[in-house]
């Protein structure tokens, strides 16, 4: 009986397949978990980079109420301060607004009264499976930019629900494209500029 035992526990048959069914499950899990984890990533980053994408979208038709949202494109016949146009006024928030309205009435008539409503109706048709939320950027300062939240729904199976949260928000935002209020703004301070810098110098 116990040279058996000795010839067995010297007999090496059968080890590959005790290491293989110790090991292949350690591996097997972290393959899956490996998939899963990039999965996650691969949703997140696809819902970021449409938030991204409406953000610049809408930043770049600003200036315009008749531009395509996907091209940019507009009729020949619809530029900003052209009949039933965005007008002078479009660079305004909504209290600039409230005030242009109560001192000049029917000024703002046109296009370019909902920018918001038009902007957020584009881009939850670009992306059906959330919500999109977009903020007016304010009148003041050199960098107005829109704000654009995304809320959205991982495309993962079930049983990843008890790993990670299937819901995401992604948050970003894009400078307004302006570029006739930046050469007017460049031409504003280079005249001025000369000017004070004349007076200076005959002084």
């Amino acid at each position: 009986m116990q040279n058996k035992w000795k010839m067995l526990r010297k007999d090496e048959k059968g080890m590959f397949t005790i290491e293989a069914s110790l090991v292949f499950p350690i591996i097997f899990i972290t393959t899956i978990a490996l998939i899963l984890f990039s999965l996650v990533i691969y949703e997140k980053v696809v819902i970021y980079q449409k938030a991204q994408l409406i953000a610049e979208r809408t930043s770049f038709t600003w200036d315009n109420s008749y531009k395509d949202f996907d091209t940019g494109e507009f009729p020949i016949n619809a530029y900003t301060t052209m009949d039933n146009g965005d007008g002078l006024y479009w660079r305004t928030n909504f209290i600039g607004k409230q005030f242009i309205e109560k001192v000049f009435p029917n000024r703002l008539k046109g296009a370019g009264d909902d920018k918001i409503e038009r902007a957020r109706t584009e881009g939850s048709a670009m992306f059906t499976s959330g919500d999109v939320q977009i903020e007016e950027p304010s009148a003041l300062g050199f960098d107005r930019r829109v704000k654009v939240t995304v809320n959205g729904n991982l495309k993962l199976p079930d049983f990843v629900d008890l790993l990670a949260d299937q819901e995401f928000t992604a948050k970003t935002s894009a400078s307004i494209k302006d570029p006739v209020e930046l050469i007017r703004t460049t031409d504003f301070i280079v005249h001025y500029g000369k000017e004070v810098m004349g007076s200076i110098t005959s002084n």
